[in-house]
């Protein structure tokens, strides 16, 4: 069987997507040096364009798809986000770097629709599962590698030429075809419906606290070590790589370490508990033990509710899985356009240990009100009506409890 038809496309397009979440924090401060801004501007560098563009882009992939077919969709995905890498590598003033990071979230867009279908098509749930691993595996090396070129005192510029290779590495591998299976859009009533129910908040708040706020921390993880830890650069992004790293380890780790009723309380509200600990460890604490402590609790802690959340979103509404993750999963995309400023202004202004503080104290609320049962789903009169591809319902909506 050829590479590409075991999927391999589809990992590169997420280690794509990770990489370039990742890869504007660890020369945070070489930016503001090189083009006289303050860290809150590279904060809407990093997070606002990035991830405003993505928002704006994703629910373009499917016209895209339908007219192109999904192989060509996550072509253009690869290229838009590899141009996007390499204008930001050559670009000479601030302004072509905030077109760069549109162009890269664009892509990025792209990919996060076009990367499950592929995979999906090409190995199930588990290469979904390979999938979710990939972006954060490539969040956690773009950390890692860019802060290492930092500290040997490369130019801020060559980690986005290697994240220029990354991202157009997937058109290397790309299948000859694959076919979309349609999936039915949430219809106005139902989305109003849903905006109504608390119980669906309440799993937002979820999504926010253990995928929205690690994206926050990725932002500025190393540039908060170097300035409140006095550690060097190569040192703050080994410590990036390990937290990213360890929750690509844990997430498919969760449910094989506790099923039954009290699952969900002890992985969500738990888990969450253990990432708002770090939070706080590393707010109030400027040693390098108590760094290498938080960032252990924090992998941990953020990458256990992964699979039980996931898993009570596709089974909140019988028959709209897919709907109603496309809306719980809003929240840890807009935060962070709105957050990762804030944060980098209070990092400029010497106030980081009260943002690390502030983001503690949200999850830790998040984790307290998770720590029952997890929200009962909600019988329709459309629960025979499955929006994933046929033979796939029992598994995408339900069929499997952590």
């Amino acid at each position: 069987m050829p590479v590409q038809d075991r999927g391999l496309c589809a990992i590169l397009l997420g280690l794509g997507v990770g990489w370039g979440a990742g890869n504007v924090g660890p020369v945070a401060t070489s930016l503001t040096h090189s083009f006289g801004v303050s860290l809150a501007a590279v904060g809407l560098l990093s997070g606002t364009a990035y991830f405003a563009a993505t928002a704006v882009a994703t629910p373009l992939v499917v016209p895209l798809a339908a007219r192109a077919g999904v192989v060509r969709a996550a072509a253009i995905a690869a290229a838009v986000m590899a141009a996007g890498q390499v204008l930001f590598a050559v670009s000479p003033d601030f302004d072509g770097l905030l077109a760069a990071r549109i162009l890269v979230g664009v892509g990025a867009g792209l990919a996060l629709v076009a990367a499950p279908v592929m995979a999906r098509e090409r190995g199930g749930v588990r290469l979904l599962g390979m999938l979710g691993g990939a972006i954060t595996l490539g969040i956690a090396a773009a950390l890692g590698l860019g802060s290492g070129l930092v500290d040997v005192g490369a130019t801020w510029r060559a980690g986005f030429v290697i994240s220029a290779a990354i991202c157009v590495s997937p058109l290397l591998v790309l299948p000859s075809s694959i076919t979309m299976q349609p999936v039915p859009r949430p219809d106005r009533a139902f989305v109003t419906a849903a905006l109504r129910a608390g119980k669906l908040w309440r799993l937002a708040g979820l999504f926010v606290a253990a995928n929205g706020v690690p994206l926050i921390v990725s932002a500025w993880l190393v540039a908060f070590l170097t300035q409140e830890a006095n550690v060097r650069t190569a040192v703050a992004g080994s410590l990036a790589f390990v937290l990213f790293g360890l929750t690509t380890v844990v997430r498919p780790l969760g449910p094989r370490l506790m099923r039954g009723r009290r699952a969900f309380a002890v992985l969500a509200g738990g888990g969450l508990l253990l990432a708002a600990g770090g939070l706080a460890v590393l707010g109030v604490s400027k040693s390098l033990a108590a760094a290498t402590l938080a960032v252990v609790l924090m992998g941990a802690g953020f990458a256990l509710p992964y699979a039980v959340t996931i898993d009570v979103a596709e089974r909140l509404f019988p028959g709209r899985a897919a709907a109603t993750l496309a809306i719980v999963q809003t929240g840890p995309n807009v935060v962070p356009i709105l957050v990762i400023p804030l944060v980098g202004s209070a990092l400029g202004s010497r106030h980081g240990t009260a943002a690390f503080l502030i983001l503690a104290a949200f999850v830790a609320a998040v984790a307290i009100a998770n720590l029952r049962q997890p929200p009962e789903s909600t019988p329709s009169p459309e629960s025979h009506v499955a929006d994933s591809q046929p033979g796939q319902a029992g598994r995408s909506a339900g069929g499997r409890r952590p």
